[in-house]
């Protein structure tokens, strides 16, 4: 089971992708096993074509449910990191920050990217529940009172 949970992770970073993958999968196997017309974008066709043949073999219709019911319980055992940032990424700057969160943290880590358009040039960020704000928004509310002594003095 981890295996399969393992070669899904291989390029999926974020906690949303993640999860419509193992979506998109289990219905293209469940179209090949039991029929049925499942319209999958080319994206997802894409994915499911990059994985290998053999992957694909380990699947049948008498353990689909099971496996699929065992990669959900695996994934709320995944240790997230909690991104918040000021743009939404693209795909590119998702796989950069994920492969520098699993070199750093640990090969298994999840994204799951906010938006927070409060912050100011920076990112703050979750992690086993603590959070933290690396962003400019918090230096400036850490100096707020000097900063305001600043501008009385041009107001004199």
């Amino acid at each position: 089971m981890d295996n399969y949970l393992n070669i899904i992770l291989q390029n999926t970073y974020t906690l949303s992708q993640l999860k419509h993958r193992i979506s998109a999968l289990k219905a293209f196997l469940e179209q090949q096993f039991f029929g049925g017309i499942k319209d999958l974008s080319q994206i997802d066709i894409n994915w499911i074509n990059s994985l290998s043949p053999t992957f694909l073999q380990n699947f049948n219709k008498d353990n689909l449910a099971s496996v699929f019911e065992g990669l959900q319980r695996q994934i709320t055992q995944l240790q997230t990191l909690t991104l918040y940032l000021t743009f939404d990424p693209d795909i590119e700057s998702i796989q950069q920050i994920g492969e520098f969160a699993r070199r750093t943290f640990s090969p298994l880590i999840m994204l799951d990217i906010k938006y927070d358009p409060n912050l100011i040039a920076g990112t703050a960020l979750v992690w086993k529940g603590v959070y933290k704000d690396y962003s400019l928004r918090s230096k400036i509310d850490a100096r707020k009172g000097e900063i305001l002594e600043s501008f009385k003095k041009f107001l004199r």
